[in-house]
C-alpha cells in the first residue's frame, strides 16, 4: 500500500483514532532497519504495522491479480505501481471506508505526522513537506496526482522511461485493478486488526 492506505488503515483497525499509529503508517516508507529504543512505543508500532501490511499483502490474491495485469516487461515492478493505484482508488471509493471527509481525514493525518517529525528521517521530512503544501494524500483520487506519482516512483527507481507505458496500462486497466482492491483491501484491514489486538489495542 501506499501513504494514503497506510495512514488509514490503523484508523479502520481501530475504534478510537491512535494519531501514532496513523504516523507510522506514513513513518514504515523512511524509518529502515532496526527501531530506535527513543521512538515513542506506539509511532514504533504504526511502523511495524506498515511493515506488517506489506508482508502480508505480497500473499494476497488480490495483488497478485493486479500485478499479473501488468505486461512481462512490467512485471518486475508492477508491486510498487499497484501500491499507488491502491491509494487513488482507496481516494475515489473514500465516502465507503471512512467518515471524515478525504480533505479532513489528510488534515488529520498530517497533524499526526508533525507530532513526531523529530523523529522522521531527512528523506521522510522532504516528501511529507511537499505532500502537505500540496494537500497530496487528498488529491490521491486525482488522474493528474495518480500519473505524476507513478511517473515519480518510475525515477526512484531509475527507470523513468517506464513512466508513460506504465500509465498506460493503469489507463486500460483500472476498471481491474478497481475490482481487485475491492477484494484485497478488507483483507488488509482485518489482519491490521488482529495484529493491533494482539498487542493490546482495543
Amino acid at each position: 500500500m501506499n501513504f494514503l492506505a497506510h495512514c488509514l488503515i490503523p484508523d479502520l483497525a481501530l475504534p478510537a483514532r491512535q494519531p501514532a499509529l496513523v504516523a507510522g503508517g506514513f513513518f514504515g516508507d523512511f524509518v529502515k532497519g532496526p527501531l530506535a529504543a527513543a521512538l515513542p512505543p506506539d509511532l514504533a508500532n504504526g511502523i511495524r504495522l506498515h511493515r506488517r501490511i506489506d508482508a502480508f499483502s505480497n500473499q494476497l490474491a488480490g495483488i497478485r491479480r493486479s500485478c499479473d495485469r501488468f505486461p512481462t516487461e512490467l512485471r518486475r515492478f508492477a508491486p510498487i505501481f499497484v501500491d499507488v493505484v491502491a491509494d487513488h482508488l482507496l481516494a475515489k471509493a473514500w465516502q465507503r471506508f471512512h467518515p471524515d471527509t478525504l480533505p479532513s481525514f489528510s488534515a488529520s493525518a498530517y497533524a499526526a505526522i508533525d507530532l513526531h517529525l523529530e523523529h522522521l528521517p531527512d528523506a521522510g521530512r522532504r516528501f511529507f513537506d511537499h505532500a502537505r503544501v500540496h494537500d497530496l494524500f487528498a488529491r490521491y483520487g486525482e488522474r493528474e496526482t495518480l500519473y505524476g506519482a507513478l511517473a515519480s516512483v518510475a525515477r526512484r527507481l531509475n527507470r523513468g522511461g517506464l513512466a508513460e507505458p506504465v500509465a498506460a496500462v493503469v489507463e486500460a486497466r483500472l476498471p481491474e485493478l478497481a475490482v481487485d482492491f475491492e477484494d484485497y483491501f478488507p483483507d488488509l484491514v482485518a489482519h491490521a486488526a488482529a495484529w493491533l489486538e494482539e498487542r493490546g489495542y482495543r
